[in-house]
């Protein structure tokens, strides 16, 4: 069976001769049982490579995009990237299952799990501390559930329904739970326009009562 070598991988591979030279973000937005979204960024630091392209820089280390690309997942799409001092690529997937998702995160870079199960989500990956991560000035990843994150390993960070990992920093199993979904304030809306409805009703039925009482009388 061939083993499957994600793009990011074989980049940081080939600059492993300039430190902290490359940047590795990824955004994992789960909107719902069904559907996962992935934003990644690798990026060069325009201190290190100066004012080569990143095709010239790729050139330097004796490779191609045509060769780093050439077993690219066709549901990722690659543009350029060019944002605070880093110029490279940012690679996105769109809405795909969560099972999906975890198999086209491996191609591209850090690998993820995301299972629903039991009205919560659970997500694990594998932090890079422990292996050469001196290439990297920065590698985060971020994941946000459709509810609150209950629960996360060491080191993450939590805000809501987001959890952050640094994973230069961060060796072993990276875990999160987060709730699904909270429907509340949509049910307490639905209610209160089911009273506000009944209430209306009410209040014409009674006008209308009167008035033919009124009638009645006169």
């Amino acid at each position: 069976m061939k083993k499957i070598v994600s793009v990011i991988g074989v980049m940081v591979a080939l600059v492993l001769s300039l430190t902290g030279c490359m940047k590795m973000d990824v955004d994992l937005v789960v909107s719902s049982p069904e559907k996962a979204s992935l934003n990644m960024v690798m990026a060069f630091d325009k201190k290190v490579v100066g004012d080569a392209s990143v095709g010239e820089v790729l050139a330097q280390m004796g490779t191609t995009e045509a060769e780093i690309f050439k077993n690219f997942p066709e549901e990722a799409t690659k543009t350029p990237y060019d944002q605070d001092g880093f110029k490279g690529y940012r690679f996105t997937i769109n809405d795909k299952s969560l099972t999906e998702m975890g198999d086209l995160s491996g191609q591209l870079g850090p690998k993820v799990n995301i299972e629903f199960r039991g009205g919560q989500y659970y997500f694990s990956a594998q932090g890079l501390a422990g292996g050469d991560t001196s290439t990297l000035t920065e590698s985060t990843m971020s994941v946000t559930f459709p509810g609150e994150v209950v629960s996360a390993s060491s080191g993450a960070q939590i805000d809501g329904n987001t959890v952050s990992f640094d994973m230069r920093n961060s060796a072993g199993a990276l875990t999160a739970v987060a709730k699904a979904k909270d429907n509340t304030p949509l049910y307490l809306s639905l209610g209160f326009g089911v009273l506000a409805l009944l209430g209306a009703v009410v209040a014409v039925a009674t006008m209308r009562r009167t008035e033919a009482t009124a009638h009645e009388n006169a």
